[in-house]
């Protein structure tokens, strides 16, 4: 089946989204959508949550499916190894992959643990396979996994910016039969790619973002030059006696023109620029900036097209598994264990069946014995609650004559009025997490309203105080302090009172001097009443 469909390729060069969206059909790639974007200052790039967050809303608003998306990173995400294998034309693939594997352990710095690998054969060289292998840190492809995650999107490859450079250089190189130095500027990096005979032999990255005005052109062309001498340089230790380079920048415009100038002067070359090859259309009203920093990713396109080895760490090649044949013997030793007790675990597999069939049983008859006694503790606190409830007392004609012991002399104070309310209530205290560890108790409280009037205001106070002395009555004064009345709220929680002693002798009369004895060091000012007990249920 021919490679074909809608397909999103987006690259993060620095802060700079760039993404394009083409149809692939019979061998020609047709642009349809783009995007460029900034990354905002508030996402952190090595939040890829955060990160893909955003391109999917980017996504989103330039109306780019993410159906099929390929990732392209950047040369200095990876490192990249041109291998030379002394393997003939009967070499296997795990033959070359073994290989691949033994000389990387020996050139990468990172433990081949820590790395994602895969390889791309290319051609011969005499008697030697050229192979050129790239491993790329783990925790990088995790985030990008994460990022397209994120997202929403369905990654389908992972792929090298250069590669897709180094594709749209294939025919140029071949038509020349000689080697060609692309030069790929991006938005946070430029790329130096060595095509040969239409296959990618070396890739470099610098740090050299696109200007941002076209003062800084001829001073960033004379760094990218000096850059892309050190790239020749870099090729030429590797292949002796070839010809000088045809040195072409990746674009139409100004900017590409003076970089491909400025690289042919330092290699003594010819320079020349790049379009977009026929192979690709692009919409008429695409920005040639646009065209030019979407070019490698419409590339990697293009080699998938013509069906070119290519580099893939979301799909990469399985390297030989060396701990293969241990697991093969391990596994066998495992399956005569099997063998040998396979007696032994029948008879304790039935033994197994009866014990948990008896379990189920048991298990069975808990629950049903547990909500018998749910149920039984349920009846046994409603009928605890009402009796208790129902079987709240109050003497009240017990209350009523202690109060009327400790009213004044009518000649001094008169009652005008007496209320009497209770409220009663069952209360439960827990112990620990059983109901029967619990105890219940019963909670009743009487309520007096008194009103009346006096002719001396010390009647009033000297009433409340006998009824606190007492300690049977909780007593509140209510309503406003008028000389001549007297409002009295008197609570407890006695079901009778106990005696309390009567009044003594009546207050003077109005008008006699009050007795030194009365007066108390805080002024005059009546005690303090007692707080009431709290109230609960109904009256």
């Amino acid at each position: 089946m021919g490679f074909g469909g809608e397909f999103s390729v987006l690259e993060l060069d620095g802060t700079r989204l760039t993404a394009v969206t083409a149809l692939v059909s019979n061998g020609r790639v047709e642009v349809t959508r783009w995007l460029s974007a900034v990354l905002p200052e508030t996402v952190a790039v090595d939040d890829a949550m955060a990160v893909g967050h955003w391109i999917g809303s980017e996504f989103r608003r330039a109306g780019l499916p993410r159906g099929r998306v390929l990732l392209a990173v950047a040369r200095g995400d990876i490192v990249l190894k041109q291998l030379s294998i002394p393997a003939g034309a009967d070499a296997s693939d795990a033959d070359i992959a073994g290989v691949v594997r033994l000389q990387l352990v020996r050139q990468l710095t990172m433990p081949l643990d820590g790395a994602v690998i895969d390889y791309a054969a290319g051609g011969e060289e005499g008697a030697a396979r050229l192979v050129l292998a790239g491993a790329m840190p783990a925790e990088r492809v995790a985030w990008c996994r994460d990022v397209a995650k994120a997202a929403g999107m369905k990654l389908r490859r992972i792929g090298l910016r250069c590669f897709g450079a180094a594709a749209l250089l294939a025919d140029l190189s071949q038509r020349r039969a000689g080697p060609v130095l692309g030069v790929s500027i991006g938005a946070g990096s430029t790329e130096f790619v060595v095509v040969d005979d239409g296959q990618m032999v070396l890739a470099r990255a610098a740090d050299l973002a696109r200007p941002g005005s076209r003062a800084e052109i001829d001073s960033f062309a004379e760094r990218v030059a000096v850059e892309a001498k050190r790239t020749w340089m870099s090729f030429r230790a590797m292949r002796a006696g070839v010809e000088g380079p045809v040195a072409v920048a990746l674009g139409e415009g100004d900017l590409a023109k003076r970089v491909a100038e400025r690289c042919a002067a330092a290699l003594e070359a010819r320079g020349e620029t790049l379009a977009i090859p026929a192979s690709v259309t692009c919409p008429s009203h695409m920005p040639e900036s646009d065209r030019a920093a979407a070019a490698p990713l419409v590339g990697l396109l293009l080699e998938q097209v013509v069906g070119r080895p290519t580099l893939d760490f979301a799909n990469p090649r399985k390297l030989p598994d060396t701990a293969a044949r241990r697991r093969q013997l391990a596994m066998a030793g495992v399956l005569g264990l099997i063998l040998l007790g396979g007696g032994a675990y029948v008879g304790a597999s039935q033994k197994l069946a009866s014990i948990e069939h008896e379990i189920t049983m048991l298990r069975e008859r808990e629950s049903k014995l547990r909500g018998q006694r749910d149920r039984m503790a349920i009846d046994h606190a409603r009928v605890t609650h009402a009796e208790l409830w129902s079987g709240a007392r109050i003497d009240w004609m017990a209350h009523l004559k202690a109060l009327g012991d400790q009213l004044p002399e009518p000649s001094v104070a008169r009652l005008e009025e007496i209320r009497g309310r209770m409220a009663g209530d069952g209360v439960f205290a827990p112990s620990g997490s059983a109901y029967l560890s619990g105890k219940w108790t019963s909670r009743q409280v009487g309520v007096f309203d008194l009103t009346g009037v006096m002719d001396d205001r010390r009647a009033a106070e000297q009433l409340r105080d006998r009824l606190l002395s007492g300690g049977v009555y909780a007593v509140e004064v209510r309503g406003a302090d008028v000389e001549n009345r007297f409002s009295l709220e008197l609570s407890t929680d006695l079901a009778a009172p106990p005696s309390i002693e009567p009044p003594g002798e009546p207050p003077p009369a109005n008008g006699e001097a009050k007795p030194a004895a009365s007066e108390s060091s805080e002024g005059g000012k009546a005690p303090k009443a007692k707080p009431a007990p709290k109230k609960a249920g109904a009256s």
